[in-house]
């Protein structure tokens, strides 16, 4: 896949900056509609400022990025959800997006921190049934989970659903649809070194991603 540069997406159409309660947003760092089949960096090396094609496969399908997991590999035996990360080096940070799931039966909003691995920090996990808020640390088999906070919702899969994520401090909240959580550990104050989105299965859908810097309100 081509590199396709940052100021292509800002200059045709920047995003309106979102309502905030924890975070005061600052500068556009990346936005993309993935409506085009190239803007995803293949697997392998890549610099900041470049959205990355991760595990598992990536499609352009209606307008969006359409995920397919890792199928079951010697290396995976289980598979691997399918992963697309920005490449950067910030602290706070707000994230705004569209998805659709589909038959995906989990989509995620991620972010890992600035080590070599970039290690896990947390996720706001999507279900049908439900979203959450959960801590991370590790990678591959080392990775490890913690889940602070979880509220019922109804999320249809055939629709599009609006998600708004801020983490500022060691405070991380989620808004899904006009509903809200917030949660807070000290996991979440390490810079940021990725941050996207990643999905179970395949068919979920994901566009208009975009991330800004952020300071505490």
């Amino acid at each position: 896949m081509a590199v396709v540069g940052f100021a292509r997406t800002v200059l045709a159409e920047a995003p309106v900056a979102p309502e905030t309660k924890i975070c005061k947003v600052g500068k556009l760092v990346a936005f993309e509609k993935f409506d085009k089949p190239d803007v995803m960096v293949a697997k392998g090396k890549v610099e900041a400022g470049q959205w990355r094609d991760g595990l598992g496969d990536w499609k352009t399908i209606d307008g969006a990025a359409y995920a397919i997991q890792e199928a079951p590999s010697e290396q995976r035996p289980n598979g691997h959800e399918a992963v697309c990360e920005y490449v950067t080096d910030m602290g706070d940070f707000v994230l705004t997006a569209e998805f659709k799931m589909n038959q995906s039966p989990q989509v995620a909003f991620v972010f890992r921190d600035t080590n070599q691995p970039n290690l896990h920090q947390g996720r706001v996990m999507i279900k049908p049934d439900a979203f959450w808020i959960q801590k991370m640390s590790g990678i591959s088999k080392e990775t490890r989970r913690e889940e602070l906070k979880r509220i019922k919702q109804d999320t249809d899969p055939e629709k599009w659903h609006k998600i708004t994520i801020e983490v500022c401090g060691d405070r991380m909240r989620a808004t899904l649809d006009g509903q809200e959580i917030e949660a807070s550990h000290e996991r979440f104050l390490e810079h940021k070194g990725r941050i996207g989105f990643v999905a179970r299965g395949e068919g979920a859908l994901f566009r208009n991603v975009a991330i800004w810097e952020a300071s505490a309100k």
